[in-house]
């Protein structure tokens, strides 16, 4: 697909905002992309003439409202993950601060947890050269098998956001296996001017796809059920999401699925993976 021109660009960036935020006006735009007040108007109402019907002029606030046809007509379906790949669009544009309890929030949206293992610029940037230009890097890394700093030759293919840890996706020279690494745990990466030993194309796990079944906890409560059908389920049973296998374990992490209802039970699990002989190839020791 072509990229985008800029015009393109500018029209998204104001769907965005009119569909997240439920008004366009002048001020605001101007601040996000760097525009003068004209500029911003004219944008606007060449939005506008694009799309009448999904704007209404607000005399109060001067500004113009989403329409019930904006989010009719809206750009992204009504399944979760497009929801949610164009709410991440939205958060990229306007930023997502953390602030702490003493600070003053800016704006209504904010983070409520800090980031805790935020990589390094240098570790990031050379992981992301060698994965363009497939080449081989070598990083230093401790992990909690092996605390001690140590040397390891990665073929990378991948960075992966994986919950709140992000993961550098390699075949191990060491290990002759792909193997996923903390960006948090490597102290330093340099490229080592060799061609990459092997690519995602070798990586099974990554090419493997797996789908794993979401239900509502067993030991819920017939309300309490409904409630999960109704957050996560679109008001359906259950809902079925299709992941990499070398993810699967993050997954069902991250949302906190029970593998084992009997001793990972609710308030602390509230979904559980229906499809275990499925997906229990892919995760995590012990549930294997």
């Amino acid at each position: 697909m072509a990229r985008m021109d800029l015009s393109q660009q500018r029209f998204a960036t104001l769907e965005l905002l009119l569909l997240w935020e439920g008004v366009l006006n002048r001020s605001r735009l101007s601040s996000l992309l760097g525009v003068g007040d004209i500029r911003a108007s004219q944008l606007i109402q060449e939005f506008r003439d694009q799309n009448p019907q999904r704007l209404r002029w607000n005399t109060k606030s001067r500004s113009y409202h989403a329409t019930n046809a904006a989010y009719t007509a809206a750009s992204f379906s009504k399944l979760p993950n497009d929801r949610a790949a164009s709410l991440a669009r939205y958060l990229a544009l306007v930023g997502l601060p953390y602030v702490t309890g003493e600070m003053e929030t800016i704006g209504p949206i904010c983070a409520a947890f800090p980031e805790l293992s935020a990589p390094s610029p240098q570790v990031f940037a050379s992981l992301s050269q060698a994965i363009r230009t497939r080449q081989s890097v070598e990083i230093t890394y401790r992990s909690m098998g092996n605390p001690i700093p140590h040397k390891r030759t990665l073929s990378p293919h991948h960075l992966v956001r994986a919950g709140r840890r992000w993961h550098v996706r390699a075949f191990c020279a060491t290990h002759k296996e792909f193997r996923d690494y903390a960006l948090g745990r490597i102290v330093d990466a340099v490229l080592i001017g060799l061609s990459s030993e092997r690519t995602e194309i070798d990586d099974l796990s990554w090419n493997t796809q797996v789908p794993v079944q979401l239900i509502a906890h067993p030991n819920l409560s017939r309300e309490q059920e409904d409630v999960i059908r109704f957050e996560y389920f679109s008001n359906t049973a259950s809902c079925t999401v299709t992941s990499r296998g070398a993810l699967v374990g993050y997954f069902v992490q991250d949302v906190r699925a029970a593998i084992d209802p009997s001793r990972q039970t609710p308030p602390d699990y509230q979904l559980a993976v229906s499809n275990l002989a499925e997906v229990k190839p892919w995760l995590f020791h012990p549930y294997r």
